[in-house]
């Protein structure tokens, strides 16, 4: 039997407000600010590499529950939670910009993020409100669109994707970002999991950064 998210007006009854205060993502001896130094070569996110997302914020994983919305447009549900873990926070990095797997993906490039545990691909829909803040649902689909397709926009003054740097992930077909909020979450029967929708503003509740994974190394683009 298909497990399902309880409609909007019973979610409605649901969220968690919480004023919790999470470490920093890097341990108590290293700021958010400053990122680790990585192997050469291996710095930046690259074209077919399966990562997990971190949001900055709340130290939460991007993730697929395998529950479906009970309202919207019904579709796997997207959520944030605290499990580093789990299978499901793995997704494959689709750049479409990238000619080759291991070419760095570049800051304003499109990609595509698919579930390694499903193959659901990460999407948003003008059409559709998310069940707690009622922002642009944010759903796992089972399929390939344009509702696919995002665009990721790198901080400061970086040229490609750096592992473990805070961007933002901007959805092309709505020019929404994908955001978490840690004021809204779910209960039963994905309890203590954060809403993930898509919101209006580059801000905090919309900074990802690539952490664990499985990274291919950095190669150019042009085919040898």
């Amino acid at each position: 039997m298909r497990t399902t998210l309880p409609s909007v007006a019973t979610l409605a009854a649901l969220v968690v407000s919480t004023t919790t205060v999470f470490g920093s993502l890097f341990g108590s001896d290293s700021p958010q600010t400053n990122v680790p130094v990585l192997e050469k070569g291996w710095e930046y996110v690259t074209s077919g590499s399966t990562i997990k997302l971190a949001h900055l914020k709340t130290d939460t994983r991007l993730t697929m529950p395998q529950v479906s919305y009970g309202s919207g447009s019904q579709q796997q549900a997207v959520t944030a939670q605290g499990d580093a873990s789990l299978t499901k926070a793995l997704w494959r990095v689709e750049a479409l910009d990238a000619k080759v797997r291991g070419a760095p993906v570049s800051c304003g490039s499109r990609l595509q993020l698919v579930n390694s545990d499903s193959d659901h691909s990460l999407h948003s829909h003008s059409a559709h409100r998310s069940p707690l803040s009622a922002s642009q649902e944010v759903s796992a689909f089972d399929g390939r669109d344009d509702g696919d397709i995002w665009t990721v926009e790198c901080l400061k003054s970086e040229k490609l994707w750096r592992r473990e740097a805070p961007v933002y992930l901007r959805h092309v077909d709505t020019g929404k970002y994908l955001t978490s909020l840690s004021t809204k979450k779910y209960r039963q029967p994905i309890s203590g999991h954060q809403e993930v929708c898509a919101g209006k503003k580059p801000d905090a509740n919309a900074q990802w950064m690539a952490l664990e994974g499985y990274y291919f190394s950095r190669r150019p683009q042009t085919p040898q």
